[in-house]
C-alpha cells in the first residue's frame, strides 16, 4: 500500500513538472505580428488616350489626398490604399472596373470617374453594391438621375450652362448663339441647356455642330458653316484638346467670333495646344492658383512639391471628392453604407474648390469665377 502511495505520488509530481514545462515553452513562443489594417479606396478615370492628362491628373490629387493623411498617422490607426484603374474614356472599360470595385468588398469607395458617360455606365453597379463613387469631372445633367450612391464635387452643365449663358446674353449682349459640342453625354448636355437658356434670356440659337471626341481632327467644314452664319459668339460643350483644335482652324480661316464655355475647358493643355488662337476665350471655373485662402494653397504648395507641376481644375475637384471620403471615414464611416450614408448628409465641406454640399441627387451647387485666357494664361475676367 505504501509501494503504491509513493509510485502515484511520484506520477503526481511528473505531472506538474511537464505543465510547468509546458506553460514555460508557450511563455517563449514568438508573438505573431499582425498584419497594419488598411483601407481601400478606388480611383478610376482615364489614364490613357486622348483625356490621359486629366485623368492622370485626377489620380495624382487623390494619391496626395490620402498621403497627406496617411503621413499624420492615418484614420483611426489604419493607413489608406490607393487601387488605380484605367477606364479609358470607354463606358465598357468603366463598367468593367466597376465590376472589379465591387468585387473587392475591402474597396469602401470610389472616386471618379471622369467622362459622364463612364459614371453613367459604372453607377447601376455602384449602386447594387451600394458602394460611392465621388466624381470630380462628369459634369452631366443625366447623372443627377445615376442613383443614390452616385456623387460629384463639379456642379452639372445645367448649372453651368445657364450661368454661361446668362453672362453671354445679359452681360456681353450676346444674342446669336452658335454651339459646338461633343457627341457625348457630357456635350449634348451642354448643347441642350444651352439652347433651353438661350430663349429663355431672350437670344436664339443660330448653329449647332457636333464632333466625335477623339476622332474628329478636321473642323474646316464645320468653320466655314460658322462663318457664314456669323453669330455673335460660340459656346463650346467639350474638352481641351477639340476646343484648341477649333480654335486654331477658326483662326486661320479668319473667324474671330468669341468663343466661351464651361470649365470642362479650365485646363492648362487648353493654352499649351490652342496657343495664341486661344486668347480671350472665356470660360468659368471653381478654382484657381491665385485665390489665396489656405486649402487651395496648402493644395497647390503640396502637388508641385509631390509632382512638380501646378495643379489643373479636375485635380482640384478630385482632391477635394477625395477629401469628403476620408472625411466620412474620420467620423466613423466602418464601411461602405456608412461612407453613403455620411456623403447624403454632408453640408459645407470647405475644400480647394469652395464649399461642398451634396442634395438629394449627390449634386453640389457652388458660386463660379468667371476666367479668361490673357498673355497666354487663365485670368479672371474682368
Amino acid at each position: 500500500m505504501l509501494r503504491r502511495n509513493k509510485i502515484i505520488g511520484m506520477i503526481l509530481i511528473l505531472v506538474v513538472i511537464l505543465a510547468l514545462a509546458g506553460c514555460g515553452s508557450t511563455a517563449k513562443e514568438p508573438e505573431k505580428q499582425s498584419e497594419p489594417v488598411k483601407i481601400k479606396i478606388g480611383s478610376v478615370g482615364p489614364l490613357t488616350g486622348t483625356s490621359a492628362q486629366d485623368g492622370n491628373a485626377m489620380k495624382n490629387a487623390t494619391i496626395l489626398a490620402v498621403e497627406l493623411v496617411n503621413k499624420a498617422g492615418g484614420i483611426n490607426g489604419a493607413q489608406i490604399e490607393v487601387i488605380a484603374e484605367d477606364d479609358k474614356s470607354d463606358p465598357k472599360e468603366a463598367a468593367a472596373v466597376a465590376n472589379k470595385f465591387a468585387a473587392d468588398k475591402d474597396v469602401i469607395a470610389v472616386i471618379g470617374h471622369y467622362n459622364s458617360s463612364c459614371t453613367l455606365a459604372g453607377a447601376p453597379i455602384y449602386n447594387k453594391a451600394g458602394i460611392a463613387e465621388v466624381s470630380g469631372g462628369s459634369s452631366s445633367p443625366a447623372v443627377s438621375a445615376a442613383g443614390p450612391c452616385t456623387f460629384r464635387t463639379i456642379t452639372t452643365d445645367a448649372f453651368q450652362g445657364r450661368y454661361v449663358i446668362g453672362w453671354a446674353v445679359k452681360e456681353e449682349g450676346f444674342k446669336k448663339i452658335a454651339v459646338v459640342y461633343e457627341n457625348t453625354d457630357y456635350g449634348k448636355g451642354i448643347q441642350e441647356v444651352v439652347k433651353e437658356e438661350a430663349g429663355k434670356n431672350g437670344a436664339s440659337v443660330v448653329a449647332e455642330e457636333a464632333y466625335i471626341m477623339g476622332q474628329t481632327k478636321d473642323f474646316s467644314a464645320m468653320v466655314t458653316k460658322i462663318k457664314k452664319i456669323q453669330p455673335d459668339v460660340i459656346i463650346i460643350g467639350g474638352l481641351y484638346n477639340e476646343a484648341a483644335l477649333f480654335a486654331k482652324q477658326a483662326k486661320r480661316s479668319g473667324l474671330n467670333t468669341p468663343m466661351m464655355g464651361v470649365d470642362g475647358l479650365y485646363t492648362e493643355p487648353l493654352i499649351e495646344l490652342g496657343g495664341d488662337a486661344v486668347e480671350g476665350l472665356r470660360m468659368i471655373g471653381f478654382y484657381h492658383e491665385s485665390n489665396q485662402n489656405k486649402e487651395t494653397q496648402d493644395f497647390i504648395n503640396a502637388y508641385k512639391a509631390k509632382f512638380n507641376e501646378i495643379p489643373g481644375t479636375y485635380a482640384a475637384y478630385t482632391f477635394d471628392a477625395t477629401n469628403v471620403v476620408l472625411e466620412a471615414l474620420k467620423k466613423g464611416a466602418k464601411d461602405r453604407k456608412g461612407v453613403v450614408d455620411y456623403l447624403t448628409t454632408l453640408k459645407d465641406f470647405k475644400g480647394v474648390t469652395g464649399n461642398t454640399s451634396f442634395d438629394a441627387n449627390g449634386d453640389c451647387i457652388k458660386d463660379p469665377i468667371k476666367l479668361i485666357v490673357k498673355d497666354g494664361k487663365f485670368d479672371f475676367y474682368k
